[in-house]
């Protein structure tokens, strides 16, 4: 390509010609913002218009230069380099942290150019790792391999005015230090995302505090441990969705607005208070850790209504496993859609599943997602079986059951003879349904053999429509 300036490229550049633009679009597809610069010596324009970026994006991983400091270098260059005052996306991923004490220059430079998102990967590394306040960051991203984040003190370096979306990753974090960020320097967060972070003491050796106040707070999503001697406390009256981390000490939520409900991890009323919420919620999930059955049963008692419910019915071996199973399908919430899960350790699933249906008065939906067995546990893998559970469970649906139904999805993890078996039950009772029923049958493998077997059921009315669908269009639908 010929330069502007007349050099001998071999034809007549064109490319230069176009307005600068429609050249940052082509430049920030690359997605490399090394590779863009690089074209800073095509011509004077060139160097302008790389410089003007409105998104940059290093990502030094995987690459020769990932090793020691030498990425570290070509970032810090290309960014002092930059002429813009400010970039709408700052992006790198880089193998090592900088070495650096206090702020390194590739967070100056985020600190006093970023007016939009900050997303930052740093694969290894340790010791602490400073985060400047950015005042015009709408969003941030930071995955800090295990280093310690830190805040420099506020507020005398400025706040994060603007800041909407915080996520941070694989870190670990003064509570203290976090918390007082949060509470009184983020006055616009909207959204925390806290994943397979570690909560630190002071370092006075105080135990751990993690203590969330916020006036702005909708969302809230935390996938790690709080341990037994932290104390934990949310005051958001605006928060509407909540995923818990798993608290094994106690805890305080204030959440008067709270709609959404992720469970993780144990609950006992005597120590996880959730104040100020309403019982109804429109979704509660109770995820699959959440320790027991009578965690879980414990919890649906403190929310007894949701739009969705979605939970895991583990069916254990002897007396104790079968009553805490029926403890928790007594417990039910009251709910439109019910997403479950079956996990199976020593039992068949048809008396449990007649136990669950009896249970679904007002329940327009049924979802089935998946039905696992614990490998070399489980003794009773068909879809009956003659132990005691099933002798002593109820072998019929009520007939005012299922007169809400108007939808049942079962999964492709379900096994086929299940699938089958599930159906068959379902046209067994078709009778008592008020409204017309569609099942709709996911299949991942031998979709044309599914929908022959369905097809052969006997469906002795017309309240009863099965659909077999194929997860992968490759397949057949």
């Amino acid at each position: 390509m010929a330069t502007e300036e007349g050099s001998d490229g071999g034809g007549v550049d064109r490319i230069s010609r176009l307005p600068d633009d429609l050249l940052h679009v082509i430049l920030i597809r690359l997605r490399d913002a090394a590779a863009a610069a690089r074209t800073s010596v095509l011509s004077r324009r060139w160097r302008r218009v790389w410089a003007h970026l409105p998104e940059l994006s290093f990502s030094y991983r995987y690459s020769a230069a990932a090793g020691g400091g030498w990425a570290h270098s070509l970032v810090d260059a290309a960014l002092a380099a930059y002429a813009g005052t400010t970039v709408r996306l700052l992006e790198i991923a880089l193998r090592w942290a900088p070495s650096a004490h206090g702020v390194c220059p590739l967070m100056q430079f985020a600190s006093q150019r970023v007016a939009g998102e900050l997303r930052l990967s740093l694969q290894e590394g340790w010791g602490d790792f400073v985060l400047p306040p950015c005042k015009r960051a709408t969003a941030i991203t930071l995955c800090v391999k295990a280093r310690t984040l830190r805040f420099p003190p506020q507020p005398a370096l400025g706040t994060f005015a603007a800041l909407a979306s915080l996520r941070i990753i694989r870190a670990l974090v003064d509570g203290r230090e976090l918390g007082d960020v949060l509470n009184s320097h983020c006055p616009r967060l909207k959204e925390l995302f806290l994943k397979q972070v570690v909560v630190l003491g002071s370092r006075d050796l105080a135990p751990p505090v993690l203590s969330i106040r916020s006036y702005s707070l909708e969302r809230l999503e935390m996938d790690m441990d709080v341990e037994f001697d932290a104390g934990f406390q949310v005051i958001a009256p605006k928060l509407k969705v909540f995923s818990s981390p798993k608290i094994f000490g106690e805890a305080h939520i204030v959440a008067p607005k709270l709609l959404e409900v992720c469970w993780h991890g144990p609950y006992d009323p005597d120590l996880h208070h959730v104040q100020e919420a309403g019982r109804h919620l429109q979704r509660l999930e109770i995820a699959r850790n959440c320790w027991n059955s009578r965690h879980a049963a414990k919890l649906m008692h403190r929310f007894n209504a949701a739009d969705e419910l979605q939970l895991t019915v583990q069916l254990c071996q002897g007396i104790q496993g079968r009553n805490e199973c029926l403890e928790l399908i007594n417990s039910l919430s009251k709910c439109e859609v019910l997403v479950v899960e079956f996990v199976a350790r020593q039992h068949a699933i048809k008396p449990v599943m007649i136990h669950l249906l009896n249970k679904c008065a007002g329940v327009k939906k049924i979802v089935v997602r998946c039905l696992a067995y614990r490998k070399d546990q489980c003794k009773c893998k068909s879809w009956e079986c003659q132990c005691d559970w099933s002798k002593q469970s109820h072998h019929k649906i009520d007939d005012a059951a299922l007169g809400s139904l108007e939808l049942v999805e079962i999964k492709e993890n379900m096994e086929a003879c299940h699938k089958v078996e599930f159906v068959k039950l379902l046209c067994e009772y078709s009778a008592t349904f008020q409204k017309r029923v569609t099942i709709e049958v996911t299949e991942n493998r031998r979709t044309e053999y599914m929908r022959e077997t369905m097809r052969s059921i006997h469906v002795p009315n017309d309240k009863i429509v099965v659909n077999v669908r194929c997860t992968y269009a490759s397949w057949g639908t």
